[in-house]
């Protein structure tokens, strides 16, 4: 049991499960623990009682032991009234988004905001997605939620350490649930560790085997992976470690998923930046294929991969930019003889497909990445894999 367990440990112990928190009996050495904003925010990310259903909570598919990310084994989470409503889009890591700041342009390139397509401008505005999204938590509005949250057996609590006011409106309760919701992943030790292997390998704790090396230096290198163009991988001025995300967006030409049930209608294309779940940039063509640039921290942890999951594993991730061009019938399907590349999206609109290294290639060309070198990346992506057992390292390189 973690120190997050204990503190829910002693929260529900308070609320009164007397007997599953020490017998029947335990009427007065139960209980000193005081309820505080992580342990009453981390009771509401898992609370299943928030969603309409009463069977899916923000942690069902943002998983503890899957650096929150989809849970093992799911291709795409199932939610909705029904529970067997599919989404078009895999639940991305929450980890190492502190530093994440809201949509914005810089010199005509899109950053920052949350969600694959960044329409929310934080963590708090994230959160209301999935309680009111139908094929989610399917509530149907925000008193349908304030509804749910009254009638948890810890709402007086949530009133007192969230500061709201002895007889809250539904609009008031919607709000600090918003805010108590990104209040949880601000104070989580687990969202900002800093102690994978690569972490320690900065602190001159650890030293990284030959071909985690060989990896790294292709990692940074711009005409071989590239990777740090976009995954940034060197340590900040002040020493701040680095997060391996620039919060950019990227349109990569990823494989059309068959398993998406939105994908049986020929005509419908997941677009990211211009749509459909993101409305204001639908104008925007240039944009259409752009998904946010996600952190590498736990990628390890994080399969299927990519915003529609087209990918089931990290060492078929890293070898589908190897070989996206030079053999793309690896990963498209072929219609008449012909392989359809870039078959996720519109060919109007396969000129948005980035082509910088290590893409652009033709089939036939000497391969930048070879099959060792996609070994070699992937055991140094592994280094990355923070340690859940350990303390917690520091935001700063400690030398």
């Amino acid at each position: 049991m973690n120190l997050k367990s204990v503190a829910l440990f002693g929260l529900f112990c308070i609320a009164g499960f007397l007997s599953a928190c020490g017998g029947q009996n335990s009427t007065t050495d139960v209980a000193t623990a005081i309820p505080t904003q992580l342990s009453i925010s981390q009771a509401l990310f898992e609370e299943k009682a928030l969603s309409a259903t009463g069977q899916l909570a923000c942690a069902s598919c943002h998983t503890d032991d899957r650096a929150h990310a989809d849970a093992f084994g799911t291709t795409l989470p199932l939610g909705g009234l029904s529970m067997k409503a599919q989404g078009f889009r895999s639940s991305p890591t929450l980890l190492y988004l502190e530093t994440n700041r809201s949509f914005r342009f810089e010199g005509g390139q899109a950053f920052g905001g949350f969600t694959w397509d960044g329409r929310a401008s934080s963590r708090a505005e994230q959160a209301a997605g999935p309680l009111l999204d139908p094929s989610e938590m399917a509530n149907a509005d925000a008193a349908a939620v304030a509804g749910k949250v009254r009638q948890l057996i810890y709402f007086k609590d949530f009133v007192s350490v969230f500061g709201l006011p002895t007889s809250p409106t539904d609009n008031q309760i919607f709000e600090k649930l918003k805010e108590a919701l990104q209040t949880y992943q601000q104070l989580d030790p687990d969202y900002l560790l800093f102690n994978s292997k690569f972490d320690r390998y900065l602190d001159g704790n650890a030293t990284l085997a030959s071909d985690e090396l060989r990896g790294l230096n292709l990692f940074n290198d711009e005409n071989k992976g590239n990777c740090a163009s976009c995954h940034t991988s060197r340590t900040g001025a002040l020493g701040e470690r680095p997060l391996f995300t620039n919060f950019s967006y990227a349109a990569l030409g990823l494989p059309r998923n068959d398993q998406i049930q939105a994908n049986l209608d020929p005509s419908f294309f997941d677009m990211g930046l211009c749509g459909p779940k993101r409305t204001d940039l639908m104008s925007r063509t240039d944009l259409c294929g752009q998904f946010k640039v996600p952190t590498l921290r736990n990628i390890e942890l994080t399969a299927p991969y990519f915003h529609n999951a087209s990918v089931a594993t990290l060492e078929q991730a890293v070898s589908f930019y190897a070989t996206r061009d030079l053999r793309p019938e690896l990963w498209y399907s072929t219609l008449n003889g012909q392989v359809q590349k870039f078959n996720d999206l519109p060919v109007a609109l396969h000129s948005n497909v980035n082509m910088t290294r290590p893409f652009g290639q033709r089939p036939g060309d000497v391969p930048i990445l070879s099959a060792q070198d996609v070994a070699d990346l992937v055991a140094f992506l592994r280094t990355l894999t923070d340690d859940r057992t350990a303390p917690s390292g520091t935001p700063l390189v400690k030398r």
